[in-house]
Formats: structure tokens, sequence, C-alpha cells
């Protein structure tokens, strides 16, 4: 069976099995109950108390409160308290949010994680400021009391907002499909659920009278608009939405798993490749002399066309200019544990313009002549940082198919009319999904079940349209196929420790240029730890510290470059915060964790 054989057997199987296999933790436990406890003062400071029950069915080290944080948001005054363990705490900022790592302890000295069979009680109580929003006309707050980040779910959740007045406010709980129930009593607004599935959540929402506010709203947002009869309305919309999708629903169960035939159809007509004579089973050298980022072009893969560059293209380039010399690494500590990594610019001499164009890149984030990754993650929370940054990646993967792929030669590789009928279908089918899994998913209807199944199905079958190989629709030519059949031959070689240990390669610049053609193969985690213990005994040889590409991986800058695209896309997504928040667009939430 070949790859595409095989991709085709993967996307029937998950249509079935995918949907329904929960999230794996690395600890077993249980969220049984959650109480929540909000004050809302009048100068628009709120104050948040939490108590969240945690059963562990295995041991564990601890459990993670994860708090997201809008633009101007802080958390003050935290406090942190635990019933049935000894406890440390520490807390990390990244990536727009704010992380609560609560350790866990059997013992006084704090040595032994928890076993198993523990019941632990963690208390948590915070100021949060910037969260209510006052506009000219009302204030409100938007607030999940319940996040939808959490790994497990919840068995019951109590929580109450207390508002300045006793006055009786306009509320809403969201989602509409909700279960929780909310009652008005004393100036306060009651919640109960019976329960929060995972990747659910409880969002409140209350129109707060400007009257009820001081005189002083320093912890508030002030945002110049009138806003209280769009809420109103954008409430209304979303239960007028609901009811419609519910009727809709019913109908189009049959055409949607017709429609499911169309990519097999597709398939049958434009995808099949031809063969080809190669009969190798591994290649142990590199088959071609091609830039690293060519390679990961030509190669299919899933949420990636042929022709197209991903990050693995970017990073294998960053390592490719490490292993000739043209990038230095360097390090210094940043804590007792850890380190942060610099790069240095030790030469542009003879360099292609694509590769001049990432040291460009980098270089805005350098720092006495060095590029900090610690110093790109911080300018990256800035909007208009992220956006240039991922502009100029964006016109750093054309410019490189502009120069190594255009038209004419990716013709050479690849017919990709299929995969264009393939991507029009996808975005049909998605469109299609959303509504039928807004129906079956958040309104109860007669034959619901029926219609999740078929969401499921059809959102799978779209989005398998979307992200698998382009060649399911459109083919690779005769040169296009044996070029790919020898790198992956070549990728099979590099995943497979044991053929590595019996046909190593043969000097250490072999390894480092083993090294970069798996970062761009996606394989290069293997290579690491392969060479990890073969060249350098599992680091007992100190001659690894010579070797600036190992180094590189070794120090983490692989993850560096991951995390910045993470950052980027993180906050470009929460750019547009100064504004009416749509249905589950409050603050606070989050989720949680163990460890």
């Amino acid at each position: 069976m070949n790859l595409k054989n095989k991709a085709l057997a993967i996307l029937i199987i998950s249509i079935f099995f995918i949907s329904v296999l929960p999230a794996v933790s690395a600890v077993d436990y249980s969220i049984p109950y959650a109480n929540v406890d909000i004050q809302v003062y009048d100068d628009g400071l709120i104050n948040v108390y939490e108590e969240i029950d945690y059963h562990f069915s295995s041991s564990a080290h601890g459990v993670y409160r994860d708090i997201p944080l809008k633009q101007g948001q802080s958390i003050e005054n935290l406090q942190v308290k635990v019933d049935g363990a000894y406890y440390d705490y520490q807390v990390i900022k990244y990536n727009g949010q704010e992380r609560i790592k609560i350790y866990l302890y059997r013992d006084a000295a704090k040595t032994q994680g928890i076993p198993s069979g523990t019941n632990v009680k963690v208390y948590l109580q915070y100021d949060f400021t910037h969260v209510v929003k006052i506009y000219n006309d009302v204030g409100e707050l938007q607030y999940k009391v319940w996040g939808d980040e959490w790994e497990e779910s919840l068995g019951s959740l109590d929580a109450v907002i207390r508002f300045p007045s006793d006055k009786k406010l306009e509320y809403w709980i969201n989602p509409a499909y909700s279960d929780a129930e909310a009652k008005w009593s004393d100036g306060n607004l009651v919640i109960k659920s019976d329960g929060v599935s995972e990747g659910s959540y409880v969002e409140a929402r209350a129109l707060i009278p400007l009257s009820e506010f001081g005189e002083v709203t320093y912890f508030a947002q002030h945002i110049n608009q009138t806003a209280a009869d769009k809420i109103r309305s954008m409430q209304q919309g979303e239960e007028n939405t609901q009811n419609f999708l519910s009727t809709v629903g019913s109908v189009v169960n049959y055409l949607l798993v017709a429609l499911c035939a169309i990519p097999l159809a597709i398939y049958y007509r434009f995808g099949r490749e031809p063969k080809t004579d190669y009969q190798g089973i591994y290649e142990h050298e590199p088959p071609t002399n091609d830039p690293p980022a060519f390679v990961n072009a030509l190669m299919s893969g899933f949420g990636k066309n042929v022709g197209d560059l991903d990050q693995k293209a970017f990073q294998a380039t960053i390592m490719d200019l490490i292993d000739r010399g043209k990038l230095g690494v360097d390090s210094e500590d940043d804590t007792e544990f850890t380190k942060t990594t610099f790069l240095t610019v030790k030469s542009t001499d003879g360099l292609e313009r694509y590769e001049r164009e990432l040291i460009d890149i980098l270089r805005t984030y350098e720092l006495n002549g060095r590029i900090s990754f610690s110093y790109m993650q911080g300018c990256l929370k800035e909007e208009y940082q992220a956006r240039a940054y991922q502009d100029r990646y964006d016109n750093w993967c054309q410019n490189f198919k502009n120069d190594y792929l255009p038209d004419d030669v990716f013709r050479e590789y690849f017919d990709e009319k299929g995969s264009d009928y393939m991507m029009f279908f996808g975005i049909g089918a998605i469109i299609l999904a959303i509504i039928v899994g807004a129906i079956s998913l958040f309104v109860h209807f007669r034959g619901s079940f029926i219609t999740t199944l078929v969401a499921v199905f059809f959102a799978i079958v779209g989005g398998a349209c979307l992200f698998l190989p382009s060649g399911i629709g459109g083919k690779y030519t005769l040169k296009g196929k044996l070029y790919t059949e020898r790198w992956e031959k070549f990728k099979k070689y590099l995943k497979d420790y044991s053929l590595i240990k019996e046909h190593p390669p043969e000097s250490i610049a072999i390894w480092n240029k083993y090294l970069v053609y798996a970062t761009a193969l996606g394989v290069a985690d293997q290579v690491y730890k392969a060479m990890k213990m073969h060249v350098y005994g599992g680091l007992n040889d100190p001659n690894y510290t010579a070797n600036d590409l190992f180094m590189f991986y070794y120090l983490g800058g692989h993850n560096h470059i991951n995390s910045s695209f993470s950052t980027a896309s993180s906050t470009i997504s929460a750019a547009n915060n100064d504004s009416i928040g749509g249905i589950g667009g409050g603050s606070g939430g989050g989720g949680g964790g163990a460890f």
C-alpha cells in the first residue's frame, strides 16, 4: 500500500474514530467540583475566588491553571492555598496568558509527588484588571466562569457574581445551548451547572448601568462607543440563529452523506500517480544536493500542499546556515537550570537571496550584535511586530518559490488540477459543516445524535481535503514521483535508529547534514537523539559543545523558532480586544491540567 492509499485508509478510519477519541493526559485525574465567586467593584476591578477539587487516579507532580490575558489586562494580588498536599507554586507569563503552576508533594520536605488516590482542593484568589468594559451608555462584564481549555471535564459547577448594587441586571448565559442555570438573588448572579464537558465553557454576560460605578474607574476598560443595543442584538441574534439551524439540520443530513463521495471521485479521476521502476528500500545518503527548503517544498504532508514551504523549511534553512558557518550559536545562563540562546551572523558572503532574506528577518531581533530569541518572543507579543513577522515570513516563502519553483519548474514535478478541485470541495464542505455542526452540537433537537455523526463525518472529510497531501487530488509527474520516493526512503532511514546505528554517517559533517535535512523532513528529533547517543555517548563526550548545529538543537533553538510562529499567531488573533466581544469572547476562562 503506497502513501496515497495509506492516507485514504487513515481518512476513512478517522471518520469513525478520531472525533470520539478523548485527549490523553500524562496524569490520570478528574475535576469533580469547582466553585467560583466573583466580586465586581465600582472602580471596575473584579476579584476572583476559585475552589477547584481534583481527584488523582495516578501519581502526579502538580496542577496548573491557565488564565488568558487580553491586551491591558493583568492579574494582581494572587493568593494560592492547597488542602490535601504540601505545595509550592510559580507564576509563568507567556503567549498572552498567565500560568499558575502548583507543585504538589506528599511530604513536608517536598521531595515526592502525590500518590494515586489523592484528593486535593486548590484555592486561588486574585484581582483581575480591565475585564469590565465601560461604554458611553453602559458597563459590561463578560466573563467565562469556566473556560474551554481544561484537559478534563468538570463534574459540577457553582458560581456567583456579586455586583456593586442589588438592582437586577440584564444578563445572559453563553453559549445558548449550555445547560447551566442562572438566577438573580440579592444583587448576585448565581450560576449552577451539573457538568461542563471538556472543550465547553460557561460564560456570564451582564449589562451594568453606569450609575453603579464610582467616579474613578481606573481598573475598567473604557471604549468610546455605544454598546447596549448592539450587545442585546448580538445575543438575540444568537438565539434566532440556533433556532434556524435546528430546523435546517434535519433536512441536510442525507445531502451531506451523499456529498462525501466527491473526494473519492476526484481521487480516481485525477489523483492516481504513475508508477516508477524505483525499487530501493532505504536511501543511506541524501538523494540530491538541493537546498533543504526545496526538498521541503516538494514533499507532501498533512496540512501542506506540494510546492508550499512550511515552518520546517524556515527552521532547516537556519540550521543549514549554522552548519555552513554563516550563523553562530551562543548562550548564557538564564536561571540555574536554563540558558538563553542567541545567534550571531558570521558572514553573508555567497548567500542566495532567500538566505539573505532569512537573516534579515532574524536581525530584526538583534541586541548588541546577537539575535535574541527571548527578545523575539517579547516583540512578537506586539500586534504590529507579529503582523510584520508573519508578512515577512510569507514573503520569504513566496520569494523562494519564485526563484526555485516557478510554475514551469513546478509542473515538471506535479500536476495540481485535481488538488484544486479537492480544495474547492474542502472549502464548500467546511462551510456546510459549520452549519450542521452548530445544529448538532449546540442545539437540542430530535435526531441530534444522527446529525452529530453526519456533521463529524462531513467536517473530517472536508478538513482532510484541505490538509491531507495535495497528491490525493493532484498527482506527481513521473519525475516528481521518483524524486519524492527517494526522499521518502531517506526519511525512513533517518527515522529508524537501528539502521542509522548499522550504517552511521562517516563524519560529524555528514551527521550535521543529516540533521539539517531531517529538519526539513520533520524527523529532526530522531536524528538528534541518534546523534546524541552514537556520536556524543549520551552527552558524556564534552566535544558536543564545539558543534554549533548540535548545540542549537540541544539548547532548544529548534523549539524557539516554533514558539515564534505560535506567539505571532496568538498575538494577531487577540489583536481586536478593543471591541464588543462576540459570543464566547469574554475574559477569564482559560483552563488547566496536571503534570
